[in-house]
């Protein structure tokens, strides 16, 4: 298993409360950080038009953490319909040279209307454009010989060459955003990494998630841990579990914004800032303490070893907090919980399958 940090570029609280702080200058510090705790990969997302999540560029956030770590890089993901894929193979392939290889490429949809309506792009018909887009992508990756043309439903062009190539060849390893059972599926019989998220939801759904993906990487063909999957969960290690719990709440603020978010024009500001009110149906800090990797390292050891058993090859891990408290969380959880995970596997490795 491979643990990585999922840098979220996350504003919970008013603009007001950040004055003097600069989000992306926090970020790095904590990649740079990962990297030297010994984390494999870092994660980034990308966002527009949402204070919430300020991550506009993922290649060009994947270029800055990547320029100063010496881990692997990931998109995650890379909105394949916000693009034309000529754009996005160009991109992808200049990122991959940067970095000389340690570059990996997740790819989705994008997760809210808002974005799809300034964009002026149709949220109905987002999932089948991402698979368009990735059809075209593979097409140009696999011609190095000659340009490709392509008449499809969202795309139309003649023969294009797109420059530069990869670093990797073909390409660098792709992953696909899965947040249902079908496009899991899909994904994994089509011999794609899968990566999904299960917000604060209980491990009976990553149970689900893990199941399908498990039998559509045998029918693809893909060997167990070459074909990988992915699982993304807030994260917080602490010395205490009173302090676990304390923390929690913070993970309430970004629930219920994200909850809103799903109305943005009705809940946003002017700004696009969007106040955290509590809403029907919202976990208890029982549910956050329950479902996600969160509490002591032996608790949280506990529930990684409960991943591993379901198969997750990679652990997206999303510290919670506020910059300094993601850090010593970041540094709990290194010493605390992956050192001892990675210490008992050489006692197991000849059990798994």
């Amino acid at each position: 298993m491979r643990f990585g940090i999922f840098l979220a570029y996350e504003r919970t609280h008013a603009p007001e409360h950040y004055r003097g702080s600069n989000l992306y200058d926090d970020m790095l510090e904590q990649a740079m950080l990962a990297d030297e705790l010994g984390f494999e990969v870092i994660w980034i997302p990308e966002h527009h038009l949402i204070h919430f999540a300020q991550a506009p560029s993922a290649t060009v956030l994947c270029t800055q953490i990547g320029l100063n770590v010496r881990c692997t890089v990931a998109s995650m993901v890379m909105l394949a319909t916000y693009r034309h894929p000529l754009i996005t193979a160009g991109e992808i392939a200049a990122v991959d040279n940067i970095l000389h290889g340690r570059f990996e490429v997740g790819l989705g949809r994008g997760a809210y209307p808002y974005e799809f309506e300034r964009l002026q792009i149709p949220f109905e018909t987002a999932r089948d454009h991402v698979w368009e887009a990735v059809e075209v992508l593979e097409k140009i990756w696999h011609s190095p010989d000659a340009g490709v043309e392509f008449h499809g439903r969202f795309f139309d062009f003649a023969a294009s060459y797109v420059w530069p190539r990869p670093y990797q060849d073909p390409h660098p390893p792709l992953w696909i955003a899965g947040m249902t059972v079908p496009t899991i599926e899909r994904a994994a019989r089509a011999g794609y990494n899968v990566a999904t998220w299960p917000f604060v939801r209980e491990m009976a759904v990553v149970e689900e998630a893990a199941r399908t993906f498990h039998a559509g990487r045998e029918v693809a063909g893909g060997a167990r841990g070459s074909q990988r999957f992915g699982v993304l969960r807030g994260t917080y290690a602490a010395r205490t579990e009173e302090r676990a719990r304390a923390q929690a709440a913070e993970v309430l603020i970004g629930h219920r914004i994200n909850q809103r978010l799903r109305n943005f024009e009705e809940n946003s500001d002017a700004r696009g800032y969007i106040t955290p009110d509590s809403g029907p149906g919202e976990p208890s800090i029982d549910d956050i303490c329950t479902n996600l990797i969160w509490g002591t390292p032996d608790r949280c050891l506990e529930k990684v070893r409960a991943y591993d058993e379901l198969g997750v090859d990679d652990l997206l891990l999303s510290f919670h907090g506020e910059h300094d408290v993601a850090m010593e969380s970041m540094r709990v959880f290194a010493d605390g919980v992956m050192a001892l995970f990675r210490d008992e596997q050489p006692a197991v490795a000849g059990v798994r399958p």
